[in-house]
């Protein structure tokens, strides 16, 4: 599984590829026996800084299915609604991961989590 992510992080290497990446790795290493998930579950949930809800929703934002990014784009208004107007500073949480997702938009408890909007869209 490593060097199929290897390569894949190599070609798409975009701040919107990030999450796509973690749920690929995530998704190759279901595959591995229970003992070896037991080492590797752990150590992805506490590096999985990729799953924040603002990198999940510009991956969102990019993706090919028009309904995905339509509700990226509802998120992102909603966020902006109710989050502060940015006077202050954003306590960075890393997300609970959900294994057992079927894509990369599941991998985070959407209603869980506190959902802000991505920072690299503030002027958007």
């Amino acid at each position: 599984a490593y060097s199929p992510s290897w390569f894949r992080i190599e070609v798409h290497h975009f701040i919107t590829d990030d999450v796509r990446q973690l749920w690929h790795f995530i998704s190759s290493s279901r595959y591995f026996p229970k003992k070896y998930r037991d080492i590797i579950e752990p150590v992805i949930s506490r590096n999985a800084y990729f799953a924040a809800p603002e990198n999940t929703l510009l991956a969102m934002l990019t993706y090919e299915r028009c309904h995905i990014r339509t509700l990226a784009g509802g998120r992102i208004i909603k966020a902006r609604e109710i989050s502060p107007d940015g006077d202050c500073v954003r306590r960075f949480v890393i997300p609970a991961v959900n294994f057992r997702a079927t894509d990369y938009i599941d991998l985070i408890d959407w209603q869980a989590c506190d959902v802000t909007p991505p920072t690299v869209l503030m002027n958007f």
